[in-house]
């Protein structure tokens, strides 16, 4: 006998969002897509070698660690997270720090603190897909503040702010944006902070990669300007997504509540990982392994930029981010990058299109182009790949 699963699934199931992961498998000529979908470190930037061995200098000094405890997370690992936020500008003292599965887990704490069916939040137009994972389970209303060069458009924010019911928060990718690559300068980080105090409305800041700078760094945090600001960071860009820790800073004022929350969801972030972390940011290892991170990311962005001007020079537009993992493109406005993904699979290349980093979940002209998983040889080929498919179908459709 089978259940009657449709009838007894809670009404937020129907407010899931799918994966943002198309099916790859489903698409022509899937054995041998190059996928630009990917959003990590390749596998030749894992340190596989420097993590084990912290692991096992754990697993020898702390066996203990494989019991329960430390909700908040493992103090050390706090104290060096907190310093190197403060060599960022931001004055963050390890007890505003929790540690959380991942930052993707921060943003559920603070949606479990915050969010009641009908709360109003702010995102960019595009954001990060992940985020409206979150979001859209608690029945809440996303409003939207489009995107420049400059990052979010803080008056386009004003009147979102200023309008009834006023918005619950702001959420924001301000720094090498995940999907635009876009990143927010220092006097829209202002006048972003400012108007937030002004509306009483808490800024959520996502940060998985202000550190994957190419030539120079970004401008401080959100949290650098202001002590109330929710800052979320993490270790799945600088390190290894699969070590799934990250951190959240919030006021004091907050902490118990975030720590009583997480304890219900999964008690704490892996005990063990968290000792190993801790001795992987000691001395000067973690600054070089980040070095020769950036020099990697510059060099692919770097190609791909120069492929994207052979191929698409005057048929599309494209940002040209100082860090960070994505290159967003955009076509003519009467294209439909989900439809014409189907024509890119066709030639042996794949994105993720524009639809998936918006609400609505419209098609859209634009489409997301990930550098970092792929090696030179197969971007440059999955770019020619690409560009074959985009002309053949866009060029006809504009003359």
């Amino acid at each position: 006998m089978s259940l009657p699963w449709d009838r007894l699934l809670a009404e937020r199931a129907a407010r899931i969002r799918p994966s943002l992961l198309v099916d790859f498998d489903r698409l022509p000529s899937s054995a041998d897509l190059v996928l630009f979908s990917g959003g990590a470190p390749p596998l030749e930037c894992l340190p596989a070698e420097r993590i084990a061995g912290a692991l096992a200098e754990a697993w020898r000094a702390e066996p203990e660690a494989l019991w329960y405890g430390e909700s908040q997370g493992h103090e050390p690992l706090r104290v060096a997270i907190a310093e190197r936020m403060r060599q960022r500008g931001a004055a963050v003292e390890p007890e505003e720090i929790i540690i959380t599965n991942g930052s993707q887990q921060g943003i559920d704490l603070i949606a479990r603190l915050l969010l009641e069916p009908g709360d109003r939040v702010v995102v960019e137009a595009p954001t990060y897909f992940g985020a409206l994972q979150v979001f859209e389970p608690f029945a809440v209303e996303i409003c939207t503040v489009p995107l420049d060069d400059r990052g979010m458009l803080v008056e386009a924010l004003e009147r979102v702010l200023a309008a009834r019911p006023r918005p619950k928060l702001i959420y924001t990718v301000p720094t090498f944006q995940n999907p635009a690559g876009v990143t927010l300068d220092l006097e829209r980080r202002q006048a972003l902070v400012a108007l937030a105090e002004r509306y009483g409305v808490p800024i959520v800041e996502d940060d998985p990669y202000g550190e994957l700078w190419f030539d120079r760094p970004p401008p401080p945090p959100l949290r650098a300007l202001h002590p109330d600001v929710l800052y979320l960071g993490t270790f799945s860009k600088t390190l290894a997504p699969g070590l799934r820790i990250g951190w959240l800073v919030a006021p004091r004022r907050l902490m118990k509540l975030l720590v009583d929350t997480k304890e219900g969801i999964d008690i704490q972030a892996d005990r063990l990982l968290q000792r190993a972390l801790a001795r992987v940011l000691e001395g000067d290892w973690f600054e070089r392994h980040l070095e020769a991170a950036r020099a990697n990311y510059r060099e692919r962005c770097t190609l791909l930029l120069r492929c994207l001007e052979r191929e698409l020079a005057g048929l599309a537009t494209w940002n040209a981010p100082g860090g960070g993992f994505f290159v967003w493109v955009t076509l003519p406005d009467a294209v439909d990058t989900d439809a014409l993904l189907v024509e890119c699979a066709r030639h042996g290349a794949a994105y993720i299109p524009g639809s998936a980093f918006y609400p609505d979940g419209a098609p859209r002209p634009s489409f997301r182009l990930g550098f970092t998983t792929l090696s030179t040889a197969r971007l440059e080929e999955g770019m020619a790949r690409l560009g074959l498919a985009i002309r053949a179908a866009v060029q006809p459709s504009l003359a």
